[in-house]
């Protein structure tokens, strides 16, 4: 049987995990370039129209949508330093019955991958601090399948194509998750059936079709729901 492997990304995805680190580039956004900018960036804004971008992509999209210049080096400067002190202090959610949907798909055969804009070392930050306190037993379904996109973010699908490559499979052999335009622009372009999840979507009717516009082929809300999208 041919093995089908599941990559999922990581934020609002897998732990809802945007809410504090959203928040935290802003503010330090606000801090450096306010008096640069007629209006200061807001959660509102950033949602509309950065949601999934990380990085230089985010800097480079920050720069024209604000005319001005934002430095990688110095946005980011001890990022996830800040991040790691974040996660210890506050804990992080894990999306309800992830596990177990995970676990029951294992049996009959699933492999997963973990893929993300973000760095491999704050998503097993949000693990080690996860709420339910399951995060070892979420990080053991991946093995050794951990991939960041590094300086060629999403929603360029460079991430998605070295996942497939490094794992010896091929797209018509997976599966992707993705909770952002941005994520589902990369894993469709990189030839994958992508499913959309909502769990932690602000206005899921909204995020559903926007999902939809950028090519996913259908979303869900809660994890149990997956089984049944992936054998339609």
């Amino acid at each position: 049987m041919t093995q089908r492997w599941l990559l999922l990304d990581f934020d609002n995805c897998q732990m809802e995990t945007e809410h504090l680190a959203v928040p935290l580039l802003i503010e330090r956004f606000n801090e450096l370039y306010a008096s640069q900018i007629d209006s200061i960036l807001t959660y509102e804004d950033f949602k509309k129209y950065f949601h999934g971008q990380a990085r230089e992509f985010l800097c480079n999209n920050l720069s024209k949508h604000f005319g001005i210049k934002v430095d990688y080096s110095i946005l980011y400067a001890d990022r996830e330093w800040r991040m790691l002190q974040m996660l210890k202090n506050t804990g992080v959610k894990m999306a309800d019955h992830l596990i177990e949907t995970l676990e029951n798909l294992q049996k009959i055969g699933y492999k997963f991958a973990f893929v993300s804009n973000n760095p491999i070392q704050r998503g097993l930050a949000a693990m080690r601090y996860a709420t339910n306190g399951q995060g070892d037993r979420l990080a053991r379904l991946f093995g050794t399948a951990f991939f960041e996109a590094g300086d060629t973010q999403k929603p360029k699908p460079d991430v998605y194509l070295r996942a497939i490559e490094q794992l010896g499979t091929s797209p018509q052999h997976c599966y992707v998750v993705e909770d952002s335009t941005t994520g589902v622009t990369a894993a469709v372009a990189a030839g994958i059936v992508t499913f959309g999840f909502l769990g932690f979507a602000d206005n899921m009717l909204e995020m559903a079709q926007k999902l939809k516009d950028k090519g996913a082929t259908n979303s869900f809300c809660c994890w149990r729901e997956l089984p049944d999208l992936l054998c339609c």
